[in-house]
């Protein structure tokens, strides 16, 4: 009988199974007949190691978060260490056929380029553009030798790994033509939604004054500007019963309560925080707009967020700024707010809220363009294919 392949994956930003994509990517690869272990920083109630739905998982002590420059390199050298470390713990016990390096941080396709000296496959998963990334929580304080060195590492991943994974037809032009990867190695694997919001039922929201936002509270993520636009949309637009709710947790969480007290809304703002994975279906579906504050900039340009088409799903409409992959994704499931501007995000949002027949006919669409080719299922065949394609060279 032939033994099955063995795969570990190394996740550094998020823990496992928190992690939408990585836990869809791990199932999707254990279904497709290999063996997936996980290694990943430990994150709150967690446990060292456990088994979930046949995935193996072992958690490292997180890394501090100390931000600023010197916060920026001791948490990545931290992970770093940690995660080489456990990797080869786990390769003198048992070994394994390939490592799955999620990034950011490149910086770890260091211990998949290492252990393919020893035979092993690479795959480098490009989760997000990590210079984009780190100049969007940056801002005007950016690094320069920070950035050169997440540019080197970005180049060093694109020409080392066996094969690579972008979200998106943007980063793998990032991968191809900054990075320098064979476009033969390369394949594209959306993110998207599962049959965990494909099959819940349809909902109308609640009583046309519900709105909100599920996912990370990064700085990236721009979950400041929801707060601004729900300021206006209770002051200006004359939604005095209007229920902001925002579902997730991050380090701009405490920042965004702050801005809330700060703006007088606090009783119109919900901070529900991270909820278990199962859940989120039937959050979305009390809302009657759902929200993608991310700000158009190169970061987020290149970012198809999972939470915008879950949110499509579920057929709820979806009032976002005008970034180049939010409108590849959701097209006209979607009204848009131009330059970055809260106070026009909150007028997309009253419009919405104003008009039960548009909301309607926006979810419907957004839900045709879910099942004509964005759910995960037809991801993760793309994804069994580049497997089964690696191990057969």
């Amino acid at each position: 009988m032939k033994s099955r392949k063995r795969i570990l994956m190394i996740l550094e930003n998020n823990s496992f199974p928190d992690d939408t994509r990585v836990r869809l990517e791990a199932h999707a690869l254990v279904s497709g007949g290999y063996d997936v272990c996980v290694i990943c920083p430990k994150g709150d109630n967690a446990r060292w190691r456990e088994t979930i739905d046949d995935v193996e998982i072992v958690r490292y002590p997180s890394p501090p978060e100390w931000g600023g420059a010197f916060g920026y390199f001791v948490e990545y050298a931290y992970s770093f260490a940690a995660a080489l470390l456990i990797t080869s713990w786990i390769w003198i016990r048992r070994g394994f056929d390939a490592i799955h390096v999620h990034c950011p941080p490149d910086l770890n396709i260091g211990i998949g380029w290492l252990f393919k000296l020893f035979g092993t496959k690479c795959v480098y998963d490009m989760h997000d553009l990590s210079p984009e990334l780190f100049q969007a929580q940056r801002g005007d304080k950016v690094n320069k030798t920070l950035l050169r060195g997440l540019l080197f590492f970005e180049r060093f991943a694109c020409r080392n790994a066996s094969r690579l994974i972008a979200t998106n037809e943007t980063q793998q032009s990032i991968q191809l033509n900054r990075g320098g990867a064979s476009k033969e190695n390369c394949y594209i694997i959306r993110n998207g939604p599962n049959t965990q919001f494909l099959d819940f039922p349809a909902s109308n929201g609640s009583t046309n004054n519900s709105i909100g936002y599920i996912g990370l509270i990064g700085v990236q993520d721009g979950v400041e500007h929801l707060v601004k636009a729900a300021k206006s949309l209770v002051d200006e637009f004359g939604h005095r019963d209007l229920r902001c709710e925002i579902v997730g947790d991050g380090p701009a969480l405490e920042g965004l309560k702050r801005l809330g007290e700060d703006l007088g809304i606090s009783k119109n703002l919900v901070f529900t925080g991270l909820i278990p994975f199962e859940k989120v279906p039937e959050r979305i579906a009390t809302f009657d707009v759902c929200v993608t504050p991310d700000p158009s900039n190169p970061y987020n340009d290149s970012c198809t967020t999972i939470k915008t088409m879950e949110y499509m799903a579920l057929r709820k409409p979806v009032a976002c700024f005008e970034t180049h992959e939010n409108r590849v994704t959701a097209g006209d499931a979607a009204l848009y707010a131009a330059n970055n501007d809260s106070r026009e995000l909150a007028a997309v949002i009253d419009q919405l809220l104003r008009d039960p027949d548009l909301r309607d006919r926006m979810g419907l669409l957004g839900r045709q363009r879910i099942d004509e080719g964005l759910t995960w299922s037809h991801q993760a065949r793309q994804l069994i294919r580049l497997y089964n394609e690696l191990f057969s060279t």
